[in-house]
């Protein structure tokens, strides 16, 4: 059985407050904001936050308003309307791993739900944007509709930068 990936890359979830939630994950585990956005520009709270160098260990996606109160839906985890698990990543070691990840799916029947693209300002499709970290990622669901992402080329955050404007250093 082939092994694509070398480590979870990182976790995203769902959570009420994404204020609170920075402050919890601050003071509680000493993580470091990578940066945050929310409306006008995104339609609800974003954050990046990470352990050390690497742009982000944890992404929180603070639920809107009618979502919060419109319960859980069943499918993909993306859309999922209450507190919990976003999507998990696992980071492949280069490109053409992540590539061979890629083919190797696709050889296997299984359906992606996203992507390939860029996440970052580089990209050209709608799912590139200003803040992320530059990595190629793909997304597909697993057997409970859990969102996994593998991805290659995360980048590194030690100044501020178009995809870190103004971080923790």
């Amino acid at each position: 059985m082939p092994c694509f990936v070398q480590r979870v890359g990182h976790v995203g979830i769902h959570v009420k407050d994404v204020e609170r939630s920075i402050q919890f994950y601050r003071e509680i585990l000493g993580l470091k904001l990578t940066g945050k956005w929310g409306p006008p520009d995104f339609r609800r709270g974003i954050c990046f936050m990470r352990c050390g160098e690497m742009h982000h260990d944890l992404v929180l996606f603070e639920l809107a308003e009618d979502a919060k109160r419109a319960g859980l839906p069943l499918g993909d985890s993306e859309k999922r309307a209450q507190i919990g698990l976003h999507h998990i990543a696992f980071e492949a070691p280069d490109r053409e791993t992540w590539l061979g990840a890629l083919q190797h799916l696709r050889g296997k029947g299984v359906q992606l739900v996203s992507g390939p693209y860029t996440h970052g300002p580089e990209g050209s499709d709608g799912d590139s944007f200003v803040g992320g970290s530059g990595s190629h990622a793909f997304y597909f669901l697993d057997p409970d509709e859990n969102r996994v992402e593998v991805y290659c080329w995360m980048m590194k955050v030690s100044r501020p930068s178009i995809a870190a404007p103004a971080p923790d250093l």
